[in-house]
């Protein structure tokens, strides 16, 4: 069996209002209803987004350091 769920996005403050819109562009909100089969496959989802995040800050602090190196090799 599905369950079914309301989550509201925000981009600002207004955590209250189902949905609120400006015509100053700042905080929008919007209901999104999400379809869950089972609360494992969020988990998994979480998970796989953390790993992937912290693999990326590991390469970007590897090609940090590497562009360091170098510069320090070229005496600048």
């Amino acid at each position: 069996m599905e369950n079914h769920r309301e989550v509201y996005i925000h981009g600002g403050h207004g955590m209250n209002d189902k949905k609120k819109t400006n015509t100053s562009g700042k905080a929008r909100m919007t209901r999104q209803l999400i379809v869950e089969d089972e609360r494992g496959d969020i988990n998994e989802l979480a998970d796989a987004f953390i790993k992937n995040f912290r693999n990326h800050l590991k390469i970007q602090r590897d090609e940090s350091f590497k562009r360091y190196q170098e510069m320090i090799s070229r005496g600048i």
